[in-house]
């Protein structure tokens, strides 16, 4: 079940904090002088600039100098904007000291955009702080607070915030709407999501193309690739991302050949003009299918014709491609055109069809390159040790693989959520702390005696379960058949899941589609749409 849980920090001890941060410079004198209004009014003209220094800058002049009208929730607002498009914490916390000085801290415009600024800084606790004080809150004040939870990975209070929102009696606009729809997507919540499209057709909102292409994409990212069609084939108007959205999530669920046609449809009839978002959409549909042809010329097509210089995206994509198809070396030479310092994305979809392909000593030659990029040692990145020992496992190099195995240190844990009615459940694995956890064991068990597995794989499967497999049995425990069993997980599923999960689709006749980070999996009789590769 989902709670929401907004903190309650104490505002005396963190409005004072602030405010020390701005005062502690010299307080300025009852007869300073002030900036003038016009000055005022080309500060504000800042607020259009894209470059979010500029506004900083300006607001810096005005609250060195002061200014003879007073700062009004005008100036700060946008202000704040800039901050937390800059990840300027410290100025924002100025400019939220200031905003006290001035009497303008508890204004909902003001207070609504702290809470935006604090989330987009990362400071999650301080945003739910500055929201929990409000003692007025307004439709774009809510649609914050959600942004915030899915900004931090707290995509289920999203959906209890707005559930709380209808509560007061305050009415979703177009951007609330999409926030929650965001958030559907996220944790795979199809019931929810489809509740939220059957509210948005009772209180009357017009499906705008901003509004539609967040219903396509939520019903794409939520495993129903029929129901972001109907979306796509009702609107009225189309923008170039609602293109984007339905060309992606065909692609993504392997469905590539409807994906280019798409494509064609709307190149010739859709009145927009393809960019470079499109353009990956397309060459991931070719790369989920195997379309070499096809995606050699559509990388063409997209510099020749359309003017598209290439990013790190497109050559992950046409790297991938190859790599799948069993190009390696062509593959090898593409990801060598690019800067050395910008392409571990494209590295490591190398590294993973050498893994498809079994070729040990091109991995070695790709891990070495990864591991000697300096950002991403920065970042701490361990995949492609993840990738090797099971490489070396596989062709029974053990002491390579345990070399390997001792680089790889703490590994983020696996999650896997899945939804049922309108709950969403979470799983992580190794916990066991679920309600029906003795019931789910039970599943297991029997899951593990159909499967027909070795001893050792079926203690490691009971003992330590991950958890999609956890998930998959409350799955079966709590649905019926013929429903399908939709499931969100956090990392890549594994080899030894994958083929569990056809195993059960086939023996249990249960449809089971997984979105991991990689891409969907639809398990159905006993194969997978990925065809063995992910």
């Amino acid at each position: 079940m989902i709670s929401l849980t907004l903190c309650s920090l104490k505002p005396l001890s963190l409005f004072s904090s602030i405010s020390s941060t701005f005062c502690s410079s010299s307080e300025t004198s009852k007869d300073a002088q002030f900036l003038r209004t016009s000055e005022t009014q080309s500060f504000n003209l800042f607020q259009n600039t894209d470059d979010p220094i500029e506004p900083l800058k300006g607001y810096q002049e005005m609250a060195i100098l002061g200014t003879k009208r007073g700062f009004s929730r005008l100036d700060f607002a946008p202000t704040l904007k800039a901050c937390a498009k800059a990840s300027s914490l410290s100025f924002g916390k100025q400019i939220h000291a200031q905003s006290i000085k001035c009497g303008l801290s508890s204004d909902v415009f003001v207070q609504t955009s702290l809470v935006a600024m604090y989330s987009q800084c990362g400071q999650f606790e301080i945003a739910m702080n500055v929201f929990d004080e409000m003692s007025h809150r307004n439709v774009v004040t809510w649609t914050s607070l959600m942004d915030s939870c899915i900004r931090s990975d707290r995509s289920e209070m999203a959906l209890v915030a707005f559930r709380d929102m209808q509560r007061t009696g305050i009415r979703p606009d177009h951007y609330a709407i999409v926030s929650v729809l965001t958030a559907c997507s996220r944790l795979g919540a199809l019931n929810l999501g489809r509740w939220v499209h059957a509210y948005i057709g009772r209180v009357g909102l017009e499906v705008t193309s901003f509004l539609g292409t967040a219903l396509i994409d939520m019903y794409c990212k939520c495993g129903s690739v029929e129901d972001a069609y109907l979306v796509f084939d009702l609107m009225k108007a189309r923008s170039v991302h609602s293109w984007n959205a339905m060309i992606h999530g065909l692609s993504v669920h392997g469905r590539g050949a409807e994906a280019l046609h798409l494509f064609e449809v709307m190149r010739r009839n859709g009145g927009v003009c393809p960019n470079k978002v499109t353009f990956v959409g397309v060459l991931s549909g070719c790369s989920h299918n195997g379309l070499v042809s096809e995606g050699k010329m559509y990388f063409d097509l997209m510099r020749s014709e359309y003017g598209i210089a290439p990013t790190i995206k497109h050559y992950g994509c046409m790297v991938d491609l190859l790599a799948r198809a069993g190009l390696l070396e062509e593959a090898f030479d593409m990801a060598s055109e690019i800067s050395v310092s910008s392409n571990v994305v494209v590295w490591g979809a190398l590294l993973s069809a050498c893994r498809k392909h079994n070729d040990v000593v091109m991995a070695e030659r790709i891990s070495q390159m990864i591991v000697g990029i300096e950002d991403n040692c920065k970042q701490g990145d361990t995949s492609h040790y993840v990738i090797m020992s099971n490489m070396y496992a596989q062709a029974g190099l053990k002491d390579k693989m345990a070399e390997v195995r001792a680089k790889i240190g703490k590994k983020p844990k696996g999650k896997s959520w899945i939804e049922i009615g309108c709950n969403v459940h979470e799983f992580v694995v190794g916990d066991c702390s679920h309600p029906m956890w003795v019931k789910i064991k039970k599943m297991l068990e029997e899951i593990v005696e159909k499967s027909g597995m070795e001893c050792e794989e079926q203690l490691e499967v009971l003992q330590n379960p991950h958890s999609e497999m956890s998930t998959v049995a409350f799955g079966l425990l709590t649905t019926r058949v013929p429903t399908t069993i939709r499931i969100v997980k956090n990392l890549r599923i594994c080899s030894s899941c994958h083929e569990m999960m056809k195993l059960i689709s086939k023996v249990y006749e249960r449809d089971i589609i997984i979105r991991d980070c990689t891409r969907y999996h639809e398990f159905k009789g006993g194969y997978c749409t990925c065809r063995g590769y992910w």
